[in-house]
């Protein structure tokens, strides 16, 4: 078992010395207690304490259970002897993997994560800093990698040597495809995090080096001009978050804050923005606050807010197509996705239940060494917990969580407590344009 940080951090192998002299000490005391009585039956005649046929049945039954406890001293002995040389072996393993964490982390410049991933620790630095820290972190991985699989390796042995040992003794060890692997404790466990002994570790580790970079800002410039603050946020990778706050005057409608998204490329992946429209505008939205996400392929969500309460949200599909979303898909956008990533959003609740919005507020915390995801993520994420769209997302996920191979899946991108709707209750319009956020967050995250 490859276990997390955290985990390895609680192990403690010292137990195990302790937990086989234990086991070792009882079998040596049950068949030391057996033996004794057994050898007092024995001397009974001699002493003229007892004789006779029913002595001897007694004595030959305890001459049977002197044996039978002598071979549960023998079957202790050896497993307690494998528990106590695991001790070594794991305990040895686990120190050399946190020193090494520990020693990383204390470099200033990289830090390792509870699924063993190296990062680059977020602060101000160039492109060719951000590059350079880059392949060291994945330098540093192929150390942290072969001492996190010997760590694999130890546990793994301590257990193939606990059951080899009592094997020896008639012990049978569960079937895997058996019934007995669905009580609780009974299945070997799963590795917790990326195992770099396969390819898709590796990659999987590759994944969540690339999703921190994306969202780790390490330069932030800001240009006014007249009203209107523009705050440009460069990722660790190099893409941008571009904060813009319009506030020039206009007749029909009040401020306007906008995230745009570009990728390392300067290419455009999205753009959300909220504003609240003012009496003077069209009927339809007078006093509306709307937020909208508009994604490359053209892709758009809109959702409108009125002061009385009444929410609604709409979507429109690159080909002209529109539809409904329900609101309460949207009742529950994230103010930071798992991970810690802020996206800017927050919640306006009103009567009519809540819709996401933009937030100058929110954004204040976005600076140099953030975490910032940015709102068309959040949104996305809420699409896909709720709806559960075949999209690249999913296939995102497939891919990360490889057969298996990690348990807890995705908890980067996963917003906790969203609770499934059925696709069915959306138009079709809707459901393309959930399948098309679903699509942005993987290519947004699995590009690879």
């Amino acid at each position: 078992m490859l276990p997390s940080r955290s985990r390895l951090e609680r192990w403690n192998p010292d137990s195990l010395a302790f937990t086989g002299q234990a086991v070792k000490d009882s079998g040596r005391a049950v068949a030391g207690a057996v033996t004794t009585m057994s050898n007092n039956i024995d001397t009974m005649p001699e002493t003229r304490a007892w004789s006779g046929d029913a002595h001897a049945a007694a004595s030959k039954m305890l001459g049977r259970a002197a044996e039978a406890a002598s071979a549960l001293a023998a079957y202790t002995k050896a497993v307690g002897a494998a528990f106590r040389d695991g001790a070594g072996t794991i305990g040895e393993a686990r120190t050399a993997l946190l020193n090494k964490a520990d020693e990383i982390d204390t470099s200033g410049q990289l830090h390792v994560s509870d699924q063993w991933v190296v990062l680059i620790t977020g602060a101000a630095m160039t492109a060719e800093q951000a590059a350079a820290l880059e392949r060291r972190a994945q330098a540093e991985q192929i150390t942290v990698n072969g001492l996190l699989l010997a760590v694999g390796a130890a546990d793994d042995d301590t257990a193939a040597a606990v059951t080899a040992a009592a094997k020896k003794h008639g012990f049978e060890a569960p079937d895997p495809t058996g019934l007995d692997n669905l009580l609780p404790g009974m299945p070997r466990p799963s590795d917790e995090v990326p195992s770099p002994a396969a390819a898709t570790g590796l990659m999987q580790q590759a994944m969540l080096r690339d999703i921190d970079m994306s969202q780790t800002i390490r330069d932030t410039a800001v240009e006014v001009d007249g009203d209107t603050t523009t705050t440009t946020h460069t990722m660790q990778d190099g893409s941008k978050q571009v904060v813009t706050e319009d506030n020039e005057y206009r007749w029909d409608r009040g401020p306007t804050l906008r995230v745009t998204h570009y990728d390392n490329d300067g290419n455009f992946l999205s753009q959300t923005s909220t504003v609240t429209w003012k009496d003077s505008t069209t009927y339809s939205l007078r006093g509306a606050t709307t937020t909208s996400t508009r994604l490359a392929d053209g892709t758009l969500l809109e959702s409108h807010r009125w002061p009385n309460g009444r929410t609604e949200a709409k979507v429109y599909t690159p080909d002209g197509r529109e539809g409904d979303i329900p609101i309460e898909i949207l009742s529950n956008p994230p103010t930071a996705i798992a991970g810690g990533a802020l996206t800017g959003l927050e919640r306006y609740v009103g009567q009519g239940g809540s819709i996401p919005g933009l937030s100058a507020d929110a954004l204040k915390n976005v600076g140099v060494g953030a975490k910032f995801a940015g709102p068309a993520v959040g949104i996305a994420e809420t699409l896909f917990n709720v709806a559960g769209a075949q999209s690249a997302f999913e296939r995102c996920v497939d891919t990360y969580t490889g057969a298996g191979s990690v348990a807890g899946g995705f908890a980067p991108l996963l917003v906790p407590g969203a609770g499934w709707i059925t696709a069915g209750i959306m138009s079709i319009g809707g459901s393309q344009v959930v399948g098309a956020f679903g699509t942005f967050l993987g290519n947004q995250f699995c590009s690879r």
